[in-house]
């Protein structure tokens, strides 16, 4: 099908965004065998996503380039998702990665035919203009986040006759801050949506950034890319979504796989313990807590969560940053011993397909809520920021597969309440066969008969031809 053709790939390498976009790339490669990937990124994303072993091992077609991160000569500290990391990046990354388009262009003989990008890399849409090329955007949150993005000029009229300002709070019955007045989020209230959104007072590159997003993609992109299946997203939402776009194409959960893959068949296999330590629990019993790459509770809320697993005398596994560690009620540990483990990093994935795993504290990022569907394991939401606090809205209202922490702080209290409802309730039951239920019609989605697969094949005929 192809004809020789150069993509650029080009990933937003912070947070979790980078591994979607790498995980299309592996699947585009073999499926358009003629095109050459050129994918670039700053080092240090490379590193964590691309280490030696892997590189050595990727597709003869895809190549890995690194682009500097914007820091100034002698800045030591490791690049992290932090505001000040986030904007040097912005700041100088469009002219960081024309030179690096140059460079590709020059290693591969090849001009671009395409740019292939997170939708937050906007500048890739003025190079794509200039090129006379087609531009090609993963959108990798919620779909429900695209279309704020989309509606950001009516939100902000919303969020200005609000009487609350936007401000977070579960007393979200008010008329003027419900989003209904947009197809498919009628769910929704501004309170869900990430402050700087609806922040115009903040003017840093990455606010601005995100409010022009749904302004840039509409005109700008030849077709947008949604890491979700359109089998489990509001009908209304999609079709207004494809109304405003010139294509719209929902290729499936690019990081998570439906069915789940199989759990390692020796503890050879288990490098961290945690599933050789999984074995020993009973069935649906586990307490599984983790929040991602990024997020982290205040020290009060690792207290709460601390106390609470002890009082309750439930078995965990906590995934937790050594630095969090301190927060931890002293002597927890040692208490906790015969039936909680700490562990600095977890396989995920496997962990929440366990049949141990009985309950997901998680912060709701999108792939993580997949992760859990997954595995028909029901959370406890403690959402943070971006799309997390739509996905919490999601899972507890329209899902019915968990509970949102009430208030939007963890208390010990609150904790015990939501681990007696889920792991020991008759509502927790009811969230376990729901999740299941999605899960089932996630993997029917997911199938040779699925929308996704349809779409996927449109995307390799564009970047193709």
């Amino acid at each position: 099908m192809s004809s020789g053709k150069h993509v650029v790939v080009i990933p937003f390498p912070f947070s979790s965004h980078a591994w979607a976009l790498v995980n299309l790339v592996l699947k585009l490669a073999p499926a358009a065998p003629d095109v050459r990937f050129s994918f670039l990124n700053i080092a240090k994303s490379n590193s964590l996503i691309f280490p030696p072993p892997l590189r050595a091992k990727l597709p003869s077609n895809v190549r890995v380039y690194e682009v500097s991160d914007g820091l100034p000569d002698g800045h030591c500290r490791p690049m992290e998702h932090t505001g000040e990391h986030v904007e040097l990046f912005l700041k100088a990354a469009p002219e960081n990665f024309r030179a690096a388009v140059d460079e590709a262009e020059q290693d591969v003989r090849k001009k671009v035919s395409c740019f292939l990008t997170d939708t937050l890399v906007i500048f890739a849409g003025e190079m794509a203009e200039k090129m006379q090329v087609p531009w090609v955007a993963l959108w990798v949150p919620a779909p429900y986040c695209l279309a704020a993005h989309v509606y950001i000029d009516i939100i902000s009229e919303l969020h200005c006759e609000s009487s609350g300002g936007g401000t977070s709070t579960d007393n979200d019955n008010d008329d003027d801050k419900s989003l209904r007045v947009i197809p498919g989020l009628s769910m929704m209230r501004i309170s869900d949506l990430p402050k700087e959104l609806i922040d115009d007072q903040d003017t840093s590159r990455s606010a601005c950034m995100l409010r022009e997003v749904g302004r840039v993609l509409p005109c700008g992109a030849t077709a947008v890319v949604m890491n979700s299946y359109a089998e489990v997203t509001p009908t209304p939402l999609i079709a207004d979504l494809k109304s405003k776009f010139k294509m719209l194409l929902q290729v499936g959960c690019l990081t998570v796989s439906f069915p789940p893959l199989p759990l390692p068949s020796s503890s050879t296999s288990d490098t961290t313990g945690c599933l050789t330590w999984l074995n020993a629990r009973y069935p649906q019993s586990v307490a599984y807590i983790c929040f991602g790459t990024v997020a982290m509770p205040s020290p009060s809320e690792v207290s709460a969560i601390g106390e609470a697993l002890e009082s309750t005398n439930t078995p965990f596994l906590w995934s937790i940053k050594e630095r969090t560690m301190a927060f931890l009620p002293v002597g927890l540990q040692e208490r906790t011993s015969a039936y909680g483990k700490f562990v600095p990093w977890a396989p995920q994935a496997q962990v929440l397909s366990h049949p141990a795993c009985g309950v997901y504290v998680t912060h709701c990022g999108y792939n993580s809520m997949f992760e859990s569907v997954v595995g028909g394991v029901p959370m406890v939401c403690k959402p943070f920021w971006a799309d997390n606090m739509m996905n919490g809205r999601m899972i507890e209202e329209v899902w019915g597969i968990g509970v949102k922490v009430k208030g939007g702080t963890i208390t010990k209290s609150g904790m015990e309440k939501a681990l007696e409802v889920v792991l020991r309730g008759e509502d927790g039951k009811e969230m376990r066969k729901k999740a299941g239920e999605l899960r089932e019609r996630l993997v029917k989605a997911a199938g040779p008969n699925g929308i996704a697969e349809a779409d996927f094949k449109v995307l390799v005929k564009l970047i193709s031809t």
